[in-house]
């Protein structure tokens, strides 16, 4: 890592005129040059480069991206009632202004660039938010200035030309090579419990559509990494948005012959596109109306994986994560009780004794404390909507479970499924004309219409009663829904448009809001496992349940990739919990969540004794975790040493490793995947969080075993490590001297 870059927090737009006196703005933050020019009615991409120096430092001879190769070089695209608005806008102004983040401190430059359509009477607002890191944030906000509703069928917050690569032959091994010119990478899987599954794919020449959740289905992460191979510089986006999305990408790679006569030259175009994806209309779009789009973040480094991934933490720790916490609220280890096993009193006990036995720190009792006794794991989803302790077991709203909680330490929590309203619930036969309507005929729906004033009204204070009631120091969301969820409408505007936009501007606004309310209560999200764990959901949310899937060795991969896009310290990963204890030795499936947030669950039945080498195991690793890595993962990094994790049960060898921001101190996690074979049980691994300068303490946890070796010693000739089987690990320990 160029520990240089990292530490570099200048932010700066710089507005300037054309050629042809055209406005220009170019966005540098860190050492990432981007700019924009306003020209031919139309804002359009002009270049990228990653010295720290606008593309106009030689005012005679700037060096901007040639976007009129480029059939669509525009940086935003909205089609109004069937017509296209990519062309035809007018320049208004821009103006930028400093914005502080109360929370963490940071300073964030704003710039603003207003248009306004001349075609359809509609403002856009082009804004973008420097934090210093090569990563920035980039929304539009889109006005109805007439005296009629507007439908908005395509919303594009980014796009357009990336860059031209001339003479890409020269770099390569000539034409037959234009497939390794460019890779993108993006998570495999859209499918629950493979959440995560990063795969590196050569992008060839033509058209290239990553998808999720209209399409696919609603578990594939909206990221995307995109490498130019020869030069080494590397784009990385996500899309804060937890509806359909489409990414397109276009490169033009093949050769141009110059006429009739011969010659050719190799330039290669690479453009792209972030959409929203969905039925038409996403928006009508009322007179008078301000609707803001989903955010995108993105950047580009000169750089490996690892410098994209941590620049990204940076920009997300600065500018989307910015709710102020209680330290102590700051990635805990959890503990819980869901209806998989009867939850009653003596098994809610016997949970918080075991939790506190091992180090967690809060105890949550999940799906299922609404239903009678023995019926948690038949009607918890029928009885969604009714959040009223059961009086046959929890006739005194929960006060003997709190006590018990917090005379062990412990914070209490409870699950709640807020947009839903079961089958057999009160609320559901109350109020029918709360659900959502369906495009699909024939088809029920159990989610509320957030888009409903009056129904949006009630969830929310059913959440504060429950919080307030019970008095919840942890409140968890659920979100079990299938696809048919992206396929619901409104009636709006003399027209049937698609809920995404709307509903998730309510939930996202809500948890917003109860977040500002409850300080001290920790938010966690959770949605069937990974179904939503995209930055425009997570960003209200203290940390997130990013998969349902525990069992190694997927359970590594599902880590591996989510903190990709994710701080690690915002990644919920259980273990002794969903099947995770069904292959695999206890060192793997403990260590493996050392590199999210770890969360816990009990290691015996009812009636059978505890094993004290079991659970002293489990506590010094979490005491590890407490006391060793979290006081500094808020601002530390991660390196994947294996980043392409994507087989549904994935083979050889996965490595991760968290290290402090100053280089004295980390962590290296170990682990053999499936089907070692003899000859493969030995690896050498170097960290790369530490500084070639400095003397450490390398720790070999199975062991136990200490040695003090140069950091020198460290980064060029590694530590040997032999696992010899299957799904067991080590882990490497690190501090300076």
């Amino acid at each position: 890592m160029q520990k240089a870059l990292f530490d570099n927090d200048f932010t700066d737009i710089y507005c300037s005129k054309g050629p042809q006196g055209q406005p220009v703005f170019c966005y540098r933050t860190g050492m990432t040059v981007y700019e924009e020019m306003f020209d031919k009615n139309r804002l359009v991409a002009a270049g990228w480069n990653n010295s720290g120096t606008p593309l106009d430092v030689l005012e005679g001879m700037p060096c901007r991206l040639d976007y009129d190769r480029f059939t669509q070089p525009w940086v935003f695209d909205v089609e109004v009632d069937g017509e296209c608005l990519a062309y035809d806008w007018e320049y208004v102004g821009f103006e930028k202004h400093e914005e502080t983040v109360p929370a963490n401190g940071a300073t964030l430059l704003h710039g603003v660039v207003t248009l306004k359509n001349g075609l359809v009477p509609l403002t856009a607002q082009v804004h973008t938010v420097l934090s210093g890191s090569a990563i920035f944030t980039r929304y539009l906000t889109l006005t109805n200035t007439s005296d009629r509703p507007m439908k908005l069928n395509r919303i594009v917050p980014m796009g357009g030309g990336m860059e031209i690569f001339y003479d890409w032959t020269h770099f390569t091994g000539g034409e037959a090579c234009k497939e390794r010119l460019y890779s993108l990478g993006y998570m495999e899987n859209a499918h629950p419990c493979a959440e995560g599954l990063f795969r590196w794919h050569a992008l060839p020449s033509g058209g290239t559509v990553v998808e999720g959740r209209c399409v696919n289905d609603r578990f594939r992460y909206p990221m995307f990494l995109l490498r130019n191979n020869p030069l080494g510089h590397l784009w990385f986006a996500q899309m804060a948005y937890s509806g359909g999305y489409e990414f397109r990408f276009d490169l033009d790679a093949d050769l141009t012959p110059n006429g009739i006569g011969e010659g050719s030259r190799a330039a290669a175009r690479l453009g792209f596109r972030m959409e929203l994806s969905g039925p038409a209309p996403h928006l009508a779009l009322l007179p008078g109306e301000t609707f803001a789009t989903p955010e995108i973040y993105i950047g580009r480094v000169q750089g490996d994986l690892d410098d994209a991934v941590n620049m990204m933490h940076k920009h997300t720790r600065r500018a989307v994560f910015t709710y102020d916490e209680p330290q102590e609220n700051v990635a805990t280890v959890g503990a819980g009780i869901g209806p998989e096993r009867a939850m009653t009193r003596e098994a809610i006990f016997h949970t918080i004794d075991t939790a506190a036995a091992v180090g967690a720190e809060s105890c949550i009792i999940d799906a299922g404390w609404y239903c009678a006794a023995g019926k948690e794991g038949s009607d918890w989803w029928a009885h969604v909507g009714d959040w009223t302790a059961d009086p046959g077991k929890h006739g005194d709203n929960f006060a003997a479970i709190r006590q018990r909680c917090r005379e062990k330490g412990l914070k209490f929590g409870l699950w709640m499924e807020c947009e839903r309203m079961g089958s057999d619930s009160a609320v559901a036969k109350a109020h029918p004309e709360w659900y959502q309507t369906r495009r699909l005929k024939g088809t029920d729906t159990t989610v509320i219409d957030m888009t409903n004033p009056a129904a949006a009204a009630w969830v929310r204070s059913q959440v504060e009663r429950v919080i307030e009631d019970y008095q919840v120091d942890l409140f968890r969301l659920d979100y079990n829904v299938d696809y048919t969820q992206y396929l619901c409408y409104n009636d709006r505007g003399g027209c049937r448009e698609s809920s995404p936009l709307r509903y998730y501007k309510a939930v996202y606004g809500m948890f917003a809001a109860l977040r500002k309310k409850y300080p001290r209560v920790i938010f966690e999200n959770c949605a069937g496992g990974g179904g939503r764990c995209d930055l425009g959901m997570t960003k209200h949310f203290t940390h997130t349940w990013v998969s349902d899937f525990q069992i190694p060795p997927r359970s590594l991969a599902v880590t591996n990739g989510i903190s990709m896009v994710l701080p690690p310290e915002r990644i919920d990963r259980l273990f002794s919990g969903m099947n995770g204890h069904l292959r695999g030795s206890l060192d793997f499936t403990v260590r493996s969540t050392l590199f999210g947030k770890p969360t816990t669950n009990t290691y015996n039945p009812l009636g059978s004794d505890m094993n004290p080498q079991e659970l002293a195991f489990v506590k010094r690793e979490f005491d590890l975790y407490k006391n060793f890595v979290r006081p500094y993962m808020t601002d530390g990094y991660i390196y994947h040493h294996t980043p392409e994790l994507f087989e549904i049960h994935p083979k050889g060898r996965g490595i991760l490793e968290r290290a402090s921001a100053d280089g004295t101190k980390g962590i290296v996690g170990v682990f053999n995947l499936a089907d070692i074979r003899p000859g493969d049980e030995t690896v050498t691994v170097c960290p790369r969080g530490l500084d070639a300068g400095k003397t450490y303490q390398v720790t070999f946890d199975n062991a136990q075993t200490t040695a003090t070796v140069s950091g020198f010693t460290l980064v060029n000739e590694g530590v040997r490590v032999r696992l010899p089987t299957s799904l067991t690990s080590e882990l490497i320990i690190y501090r300076a001297v």
